[in-house]
Order: C-alpha cells, then structure tokens, then sequence
C-alpha cells in the first residue's frame, strides 16, 4: 500500500466522512457565477450557495484483526481532483496526469475506513478525566486544501485520544468539492465546485464591502461561520441522537452509528464531549476562519459554540479588518456559555450530563490560544506585527506564538510528507506541530518546550528579492521553536 507516514499515538484512527442537507438551501451574499457548468437542472448561479455541509471524523477506532487500513487521500472522484489540482496550480491538467492517476490514484492514509468509534468508557478508567468522553477538535482548512490535505495532523490529535471533525469547505476555498441538494429525503445530483478566484464570480451593484479588505475572502468567511456551526450543531444532534438528524456518509457506505450515539456506562454521557470545552484549529485562512468565529457573535439561528482553546497554525490576516480581530467582550461570550449549558440542560427525552465549567481556562474569560508559525509567515516583517497584535488579546501575558525555524506555509499540511516528494526535514517539523498542539490542549505546553531546542529571534539577510526588498531568513538550525 502506498502511504503516508504511519500515525503515531495510542490509538488506532478510523476516518468516516459525514454529510447533512441544509434546509432550505440558500446562497449566502449575492455573488454570482460568470459561468455555470454543470448537468444539474438545478444548478444555482450563486457564488456561495450553502445546500449541504461535509465533514471528515478522525477519532480513536474499535479494530480487529480483520479491520481494513487504508482510506483514500485523493478526493474521488480522480478526474475532479486532478482538474482541481491543476486549477489552483494554474497548470494544464495533462501535467498532473501521471501523479495522479498513477501515484494519487493509490495514496492512502494509513488509517480505518468507517470504523466504529472507540469507546471512552472502555479504555479511560484510568484517565484524568472523570467524565470519560472523547474532547472535540474542528478543523478549518486554508486555500487550496481539502478535509484530506492535513490527514496527519487530524490523525495525530485524534490518536491522542481525541474526534477531530475536518471540514470541507464549499466556498470555493478547496480545489474542488461536489455539494448535492437533498430532495425530501434523498440526496440529489452533485454540482462540481473547483477553486474560485475573483474572476470566476461578478457582484451585484448594490454590493458593499465596507468592513472586508478582500471581499472574495469576506463572503467565504461568512459561508465558513455557517459552515462551522452547522458542524457542531450535527456533531451535537448525533450525540443526543435526535431522531429529526438527516446525516450519511459522503458515498452512503455503511458506518456503525450506535458507537456514536450510546450512552456510556452509569454516567449516561455520549462518547463525545460536546456541550463545553471545544477545541478550534485551522490552518492559514482556516487560522483566519477561526479568528474570525472567536471575534463575532453567533449568527442568527445557531447557539454559541463553547470553546476553550483554540490551535491556529499560521494564520493569513489579510481578509480580516484591520485594526482587530479582538475577543468578544466578556458579557457576550459568558451569555453565550451560559445559553449552551442552559440548552443542554432543558433537553426534554435525555439523560445527558454536562460538564459546567463556564469555559474558564486557568482564569482566563475568553478561550487560549496558541499560534504555530511558519518561518515565511514570522518573517513576514507588518503581518508578524499585527499577528503580535491580535494575539495579545487573548494572551497578553505573550509566549503564545511559536514559530519553527525553517518552516514553510505548507509544512502543516500533508503536502510535504507525500511519498516520492517527501522532504528530509518535513516529517521532524510536522512532529513538532504535533507535539506542540498536544502539549497546549493537555496543558503541558512549558514542559513540552523543555524537550525541544528553543532560541531567541535574530533575523538575518540572506539576499534580494525579485522586487527589491531583502530576503530574509531566522537564525537557527531547521527545527528550532521561537517562543514569542
């Protein structure tokens, strides 16, 4: 089997793609399409038409012996991915042809397909977590990737015991999706949506964009708020079993819905701790989707998500107003606490528990944050300042951004560490994501830095750029972590 690295951690990972229909579908802005390509008669010519949300689980997984390993990298079907690809490269598609086909074509994660969800009750006796749940992480990803693209990272935090919930965001931010509208009860015909650019789409006159310095980037940020709620209202709504929940998986392969939905032991909790202590993550302008969730209020017709920490990987700050993004004030987001724990609680047919904690976090009111940069991103002189900027918000005691010495943009995706085009120092840096990530969640950050070669920031020049300006690089040795 031609595969990723194996997945290191203490469990097994399974990997099951989920979908649910939005009712009523709907576009969100007014943007349209300057070309509609499509065999659906219903084909909208919106830009950003919100008919169905997809999410890809990577969670602790129940195998056996005769448990199959290996799912799919390439978002099928082939031909889609390679015309995405090639898309967002800007190349003619036949140069891919013969990576994809007979290289992608093969690719898998070394993880189970549809496995049944481990549960926390059988194997967290010993854990220091009374309440033997699985915590849950959602995943936003940058331009250009996929619920796919950062396998690794996903598959890494759920072996650590944890369901990570990888979105697939239908905003013309991947380089391609296939969205379908569900009639009644069945899944309609699929649309193909390959990447977006901005002359892909035309706006309506009466347009405004006062408050978005990149108005493409605007309205896939709002697509991406309903996006990210809609995935933790399905995750809720599975968890307490609501006979009203329309969800299947992306092919309609079976899946083993009853380690979803049971009830652990006397405690009566569903295996996923849902109803506080939430994890956000995201990568580039999923980073920035995440910034963008923790600075807004909940829209209109979904409860607050109740986060605790957030793990932003190289954030892009550009689509977002400047000054800001700031955290909520604190009136707002206790409200917002408070309204999650008083809906969990009123939950007329249940018995579940909730974990009250007021999503407070060593004293802090608002959710921790820790930011991993690129080496790029860090040298990136105005936007390291404002990223300096906006973090101090959620931690003004600093030591909250780390950036890895010869890092690039890429190197927290799977990109790097593909078969034949593995890079030497790729796997060590995307360990230290890793390890970094899991060491902030399980509240070990400090020790975790002793264990890693760590220095002071000191920039050097090491030539000129194309356009004039000076090329600069960190001192250090590849692998190094600034803490700032």
């Amino acid at each position: 089997m031609l595969s990723l690295p194996a997945i290191q951690g203490r469990f097994p990972v399974g990997i099951t793609t989920f979908v649910t229909p939005v009712r009523p579908a709907r576009p969100i802005g007014s943007a349209k399409l300057r070309n509609v390509r499509s065999t659906r008669t219903d084909q909208p010519n919106h830009a950003f038409f919100l008919e169905e949300v997809a999410f890809t689980a990577y969670y602790p997984a129940k195998v056996n012996p005769a448990s199959k390993k290996g799912v799919p990298w390439f978002i099928r079907p082939i031909r889609e991915s390679l015309q995405g690809f090639a898309g967002f490269l800007g190349v003619p598609s036949w140069l891919l042809w013969p990576v994809v086909y007979l290289f992608g074509a093969l690719l898998k994660i070394p993880a189970y397909p549809n496995a049944p969800l481990l549960s926390p009750t059988e194997v967290l006796s010993d854990h220091k977590d009374a309440s033997k749940q699985w915590p849950l992480v959602i995943f936003s990803h940058g331009l250009g990737g996929s619920r796919t693209a950062y396998s690794q990272y996903c598959s890494r935090l759920a072996a650590s015991g944890r369901v990570v919930l990888a979105v697939e965001h239908r905003d013309g931010t991947g380089t391609f999706c296939m969205p379908r509208a569900w009639k009644n009860d069945r899944k309609g015909e699929p649309r193909t949506l390959f990447y977006l650019r901005e002359t892909d789409i035309h706006w309506d006159e009466k347009d405004t964009f006062d408050t978005h310095p990149l108005p493409i980037r605007g309205h896939q940020l709002a697509f991406r708020h309903h996006e990210m709620h809609i995935t933790y209202d399905t995750l809720c709504r599975l968890m307490r079993n609501d006979p009203k929940l329309e969800i299947d998986t992306i092919d309609g392969a079976p899946y083993d819905m009853e380690s979803w939905t049971n009830l652990g032991g006397d405690s009566g909790q569903p295996p996923v701790r849902y109803d506080d202590e939430v994890v956000l993550a995201g990568h580039s302008f999923g980073g920035c989707t995440v910034l963008s969730l923790l600075s807004s209020e909940p829209l209109e017709g979904y409860s607050p998500i109740p986060v605790i920490r957030s793990v932003i990987l190289d954030p892009w700050l550009e689509p977002l107003p400047s000054p800001g993004p700031v955290p909520l004030p604190k009136e707002i987001h206790s409200n917002g606490i408070d309204a999650v724990q008083s809906m969990m609680t009123s939950l007329e047919g249940t018995n579940l528990s909730s974990n009250k904690n007021n999503n407070i976090d060593n004293g802090s009111i608002h959710p921790r944050m820790l930011v991993i940069n690129s080496e790029t991103f860090t040298v990136w002189k105005d936007h390291f300042a404002r990223l300096q900027e906006v973090v101090a918000g959620w931690e003004p005691q600093g030591g909250r951004i780390m950036t890895i010495v010869g890092s690039e943009h890429v190197s927290f995706s799977d990109f790097p560490v593909l078969p034949i085009i593995r890079k030497k120092a790729a796997r060590p840096i995307l360990d230290t994501i890793a390890n970094l990530s899991l060491a902030f969640l399980d509240d070990s950050l400090e020790e975790a830095l002793r264990d890693v070669p760590t220095r002071k920031m000191e920039i050097k020049i090491v030539g000129v750029k194309k356009d004039g300006k000076p090329k600069k690089k960190l001192v250090g040795n590849v692998g190094d972590v600034i803490a700032q």
